[in-house]
């Protein structure tokens, strides 16, 4: 018991933060690519991270069924290896077109972990501990998206070599360490040998419409979708000067999800999850003031833009748990694989949709729909009780 706690709460963890730190490496450095990778150009120089995030959220799905065929451990020990060895390749190749399809491939591999370890610890840890594990992923991918890109910053220059084999190193000795753990557990893996993974597939539809679980899958469309929305929003609006100090803000905010576990004793995650997109409703609103130059306190700016991190922070454990205490043992996979894909997908079409509609008309209807989340998930709540 004591090695899984050790696995669950300190390893998976920073497992989660070097994963999804491979979604942002390459985002602040794109001008130093351009010197070292033969045919890159400022035009297609970025579709090393779209490119990486298509083939993620493919492989949310994918890697989320295999887990639920060949179990957890065996899924997260493949996928961790292949993902060291892509990382050890990536340095190596100076083509551009060769580098765009290891990023392709990185991505699909990276997929491996996220869903497949929120099951792990679902699975594996008791009760007492496993909030405070899922708080602390949470977290971990929450601050992934500015250590990552502090990370990148700071280790690439002129080649790819400190960062990828950096991190490469802690997913091999992340597989190593779940190699040791699946020795001591073969007994319990959690496979469903009887199962095909065109059945598990096929449970798509049925998981994606549970009335348990389609509440949560709402809120987790529009959770990062408005985050990421925001910050676009921000970046091409007057108050752009502020966005490092909102950043630094943000960073802080986002260590409230270490709390979660504590919150979720006194307070229902559902309920945690109800008022945490009010949160954020509320203080989105907020922003529409700054950014149509109505307001220009940044006291109060500063104040919401905490409020609504910390509205995210509660969020994204608030959802984990759910989905992972009402969905059935044999779906835990593939479910929490489905509700990772919407989340990052929400965030995807964060990054373009300011270009598409009206910057303000869409943080108004974001802060809306969130609202609107909220009140579907209490009124479910109450139906289901």
């Amino acid at each position: 018991m004591k090695y899984k706690l050790i696995i669950g709460n300190l390893c998976v963890p920073l497992l989660a933060l070097a994963v999804v730190t491979q979604l942002y490496l390459l985002m602040p450095v794109s001008s130093n690519l351009l010197q070292f990778v033969e045919h890159a150009t400022a035009n297609n120089i970025g579709l090393l991270t779209s490119l990486f995030g298509i083939f993620y959220a493919i492989g949310l799905i994918i890697w989320g069924s295999l887990s639920d065929r060949i179990g957890k451990d065996l899924t997260l020990i493949i996928g961790l290896l292949l993902l060291a060895c892509v990382s050890f390749i990536v340095p190596l190749l100076q083509n551009y077109y060769l580098l765009l399809f290891a990023r392709a491939i990185q991505g699909f591999c990276a997929a491996a972990f996220p869903p497949v370890a929120l099951a792990w610890v679902s699975i594996n840890l008791p009760d007492s501990y496993k909030s405070k594990a899922i708080s602390m992923i949470s977290c971990a991918f929450l601050l992934a998206a500015t250590i990552g890109q502090w990370l990148g910053s700071l280790l690439i220059s002129n080649s790819l070599y400190n960062a990828m084999w950096f991190l490469g190193s802690i997913y091999a000795s992340g597989a190593i360490i779940f190699h040791f753990y699946r020795l001591k557990n073969q007994q319990n893996n959690h496979a469903l040998p009887k199962a095909t993974l065109f059945s598990i597939f096929c449970k798509l539809p049925n998981i994606l419409t549970n009335k348990k679980l389609l509440p949560i899958y709402l809120c987790a469309s529009f959770v990062l979708l408005s985050f990421v929305s925001l910050y676009s929003v921000l970046h091409h609006s007057s108050l752009s000067a502020y966005v490092p100090t909102l950043r630094n803000i943000g960073m802080v905010a986002m260590l409230f999800s270490l709390t979660a576990s504590y919150l979720f004793k006194v307070i229902k995650p559902s309920y945690v999850l109800a008022l945490a997109l009010c949160l954020m409703a509320l203080s989105l609103f907020i922003h529409t003031f700054f950014i149509n130059d109505q307001l220009n306190m940044l006291f109060i700016l500063y104040l919401s833009h905490c409020v609504l991190i910390i509205g995210l922070a509660y969020a994204v454990p608030s959802m984990i748990v759910c989905i992972a205490t009402q969905s059935e043992i044999k779906d835990r996979g593939i479910a929490t694989s489905l509700y990772t894909c919407i989340l990052f997908i929400g965030a995807s079409l964060g990054a373009f949709l300011p270009t598409l509609i009206n910057p303000l008309i869409l943080i108004i209807v974001l802060s809306i729909l969130l609202l609107i989340c909220a009140i579907q998930l209490v009124i479910n709540l109450k139906t289901n009780h």
